[in-house]
């Protein structure tokens, strides 16, 4: 093979620089329609957690207005009326409970000396009013050498907003 001559090597060199520029050019378009999709994924994930900022701010206020009708007397008034009414008041206490969740009134109520009429009566009582309360760690015990029950439970209602 013959050795290439000046005029050769330039020539291949302005090749080598054409092929380069070439390659050059289409990976900096490549990359310009790469940066310009990121960018509009970035304008589209910006508006989304805008809106899901706008939508926490929202849920935020609604989650302050109670949304279920409330009970215009006080807990302890409403039990100890349910209690006049089966007659159960010598029977019942009553404790506020002070850890309650906010917009929420909360009492322990504690029924002795019951025969089981008298508990069902009550507990549908409570269970089947409108507004609804909640009842939790319903217990009931019989006492000892008797056809006597022991019921406890706390209940909560939903404060006026």
């Amino acid at each position: 093979m013959r050795p290439l001559t000046q005029r050769e090597y330039i020539l291949v060199a302005m090749m080598l620089a054409l092929f380069t520029l070439i390659a050059i050019t289409f990976g900096l378009r490549k990359l310009g329609a790469n940066d310009a999709e990121i960018r509009e994924k970035l304008v589209s994930t910006q508006q989304q957690m805008e809106l899901v900022t706008e939508l926490e701010r929202e849920w935020e206020q609604l989650s302050r207005i109670p949304n279920l009708p409330t009970i215009p007397q006080s807990l302890n008034t409403f039990v100890e009326n349910g209690a006049r009414k089966f007659k159960l008041e010598n029977h019942l206490q009553l404790n506020a409970l002070t850890s309650v969740p906010e917009s929420t009134e909360g009492i322990q109520v504690k029924l002795d000396r019951l025969n089981l009429d008298q508990l069902f009566d009550m507990l549908y009582f409570l269970e089947n009013h409108k507004p609804v309360l909640l009842m939790e760690q319903l217990d009931i015990l019989t006492i000892p050498r008797s056809n006597l029950l022991r019921a406890s439970f706390r209940l909560y209602k939903q404060k006026k907003g």
